[in-house]
């Protein structure tokens, strides 16, 4: 009873935000293995940004979170009740091994079974529509990386995380070492103007940081 609703909806979803941005990557046969007549361009994107700036993926986020908020006071409710009662019970005058506090003792024992068995559903269930929303965003993402890459006849788009590691906070600094790609030209970094594809494509305006990103020198 000490965590709510709450903290289990935020903790599955920083665990699938994780997952998804952390290691993810649209792949295809490396450049070196290329014959001929195949495209041998590569160039890399960071992938949880491109999750952060999805048309769809805020508003799908609201609204789950929306949900979360709601359950989260139905269930400090229903908490809240059953510490009414164990406090009602320790300040009534029934003495422990009587029948009614063996009764009112095993009401409350029921009460707070039930509660942690909802709550663990609640959980699942908002657990799973959160992966579903970054299951749906992530393959959008993958098609305009698609598109993205055989108009300019990229052979391979790598992910990576373009944050910088803070020696103060060991995490970040495991994290970087953890990334598959080492070093790149910061030309072949082509997020921002995947982003200006996801919203073009969709006939919306670009957010103002793409909306003038430069051409990439390596990606024409």
């Amino acid at each position: 009873m000490k965590r709510t609703i709450l903290s289990f909806a935020i903790a599955a979803a920083i665990v699938a935000a994780i997952a998804f941005a952390a290691g993810i990557s649209a792949q295809q046969p490396a450049a070196s293995a290329a014959g001929p007549g195949l495209p041998t361009m590569v160039a890399v994107v960071d992938v949880a940004q491109l999750i952060k700036a999805h048309p769809d993926f805020k508003t799908k986020q609201e609204a789950l979170q929306a949900k979360v908020k709601q359950a989260d006071g139905v269930f400090q409710t229903r908490q809240q009740k059953i510490q009414e009662k164990q406090k009602a019970l320790e300040a009534s005058q029934l003495k422990p091994g009587t029948a009614e506090h063996q009764r009112q003792l095993e009401e409350i024992a029921s009460d707070l079974a039930d509660f942690e068995k909802d709550a663990k559903q609640q959980q699942r269930k908002l657990a799973l529509e959160n992966s579903r929303i970054m299951f749906e965003t992530y393959q959008d993402i993958k098609k305009v990386i698609q598109a993205f890459a055989t108009r300019r006849s990229i052979a391979q788009v790598t992910d990576y995380r373009s944050f910088e590691p803070n020696p103060a906070e060991p995490q970040t600094v495991a994290e970087d070492m953890d990334q598959k790609l080492v070093w790149f030209d910061k030309r072949l970094d082509v997020t921002r103007l995947v982003i200006q594809d996801m919203y073009t494509s969709r006939n919306l305006q670009p957010p103002a940081q793409t909306a003038t990103a430069p051409v990439v020198n390596a990606v024409r």
